[in-house]
This record gives structure tokens, C-alpha cells and sequence, in this order.
């Protein structure tokens, strides 16, 4: 699980005293016993809280990715969570359907699938709903359709002033759908610095290629031009 603020020592050190059995544990833990522990005081304890209590509210995605499920990255993780309304949904997902997902294949389909078919994965799951944890996919229920409605975009290289997820969380935020290669239903790929090879398969394909400036245009809903 992704909980910034608790560093790998820490970690180590509360599964070390009992303090974190397993994952639902982290919505369980003793402050007490903590508090009481050396190099943890008030302000630590508070951190610590804080960290956990925004754990409960992270996008879907940022859920499943951090569940640790083999293959599965930050854009497929994606895609996963624009499919379901409910992180639960997943378990009815039969592997043709995992596999009609975009940039998802038999691999990644397979590891998602015997993930979400472990009876013990599921309780997991069931437990931290009832501890607080958002299995309901907010952003899909909250975010209207945008200028970048059924548009697709991969982003390639450094950008001159956004950070990568920045550009992508602006696509996104108008509607705009992130892919995670280059094929014939890439509508956008958006290049900085040293590009690599994902530009010239785009080029090959026709792909349209924006730069940053282009892509704000985009965004804006301008002409890339």
C-alpha cells in the first residue's frame, strides 16, 4: 500500500513488534504502543496519522497500483480503475473481458484475474472498506465529460515545465484518455526531451505529435496548431 510517510524502516519495524500483521493492520495500529517506541514523538505520531487517514482517499488507481499485483504499473492500473465503478467489480471480470481492455494482454490479464480470484484477496479488500478505505471509483462518478472527450494521449520524454503525471492528470481532468503504448487508437502522443522510440512508431502510424505548447492549445480546446 502506498502510505507516504511511514519509510521502509518503520515498516520493518512495526511488522518486527506485531504492531502491522498485514495490510488491514495499517488501519488498526496502536498509537499508544507507537508513541511509546523510540524516535516517535507527537509530531511523528501526527504525521503518521495524517498519512494513513489520506491513504483512505486515494484515487482507485493509485489503490490498485498499490496493491502490488504482478504486471500491473501505473497505466494499467489506469485503465483498470476507468473500467469498474466499484474495485470489487474486478472479481466478475472474466479474462477475455481483462484482455478487451486497452494495452491489456494475456499476461497482465492472467495475473490481474488470479489476483481478484483469491478468496483471501477479496476478504482483504471487503476489511478495508469497513476500516475506510474508498473502493468506489469517486473520480469516474464526479468527472463530466470534457473538450478531450474520447481522445487518447501517451506522453513520451521530459517536458520542458510539467512533470509527466501533472500533463496526464490535466488530460485526464478534460476528459482525455491515457494509453500505455503506441498503436492505431493513440489520438495524441506528447513529446519532451529525449523521446525515444515511441516517436517515430506514432510517426509511422500518423499518430498527431504535440509538444507542450501544443498540448496546452489542446487542452485549452485550440487548435494544436
Amino acid at each position: 500500500m502506498d502510505i507516504r510517510g511511514f519509510g521502509d524502516a518503520n515498516v520493518r519495524k512495526f511488522y518486527e513488534l506485531g504492531l502491522l500483521p498485514d495490510i488491514p493492520g495499517i488501519y488498526k495500529m496502536n498509537f499508544d504502543k507507537i508513541g511509546a517506541m523510540e524516535g516517535f514523538g507527537q509530531k511523528s505520531i501526527d504525521n503518521l496519522q495524517q498519512a494513513i487517514s489520506n491513504s483512505k482517499k486515494q484515487p482507485l488507481h493509485r489503490l490498485i497500483y498499490g496493491l502490488g499485483i504482478r504486471f500491473v504499473g501505473e497505466t494499467t492500473a489506469k485503465t483498470l480503475a476507468q473500467a469498474i465503478d466499484h474495485l470489487l467489480d474486478l472479481k466478475s471480470f472474466a479474462l477475455e473481458q481483462l484482455q478487451n481492455l486497452e494495452d491489456i494482454g494475456p499476461k497482465v490479464a492472467g495475473s490481474v484475474h488470479h489476483f481478484f480470484s483469491n478468496k483471501d484477496n477479496i476478504r482483504m479488500l471487503e476489511e478495508l472498506e469497513k476500516l475506510g478505505l474508498q473502493l468506489k471509483n469517486q473520480k469516474k462518478e464526479h468527472t463530466k465529460d470534457g473538450n478531450l472527450t474520447g481522445q487518447t494521449f501517451l506522453f513520451t520524454g521530459t517536458l520542458p515545465t510539467l512533470k509527466r503525471s501533472e500533463a496526464e492528470a490535466m488530460a485526464e481532468a478534460n476528459g482525455g484518455q491515457i494509453l500505455g503504448g503506441v498503436s492505431a487508437k493513440l489520438n495524441y502522443l506528447v513529446v519532451g526531451e529525449d523521446a525515444g522510440s515511441k516517436l517515430a512508431k506514432a510517426q509511422s502510424l500518423g499518430v498527431r505529435i504535440l509538444d507542450e505548447d501544443a498540448l496546452r492549445r489542446v487542452l485549452a480546446g485550440k487548435s494544436p496548431d
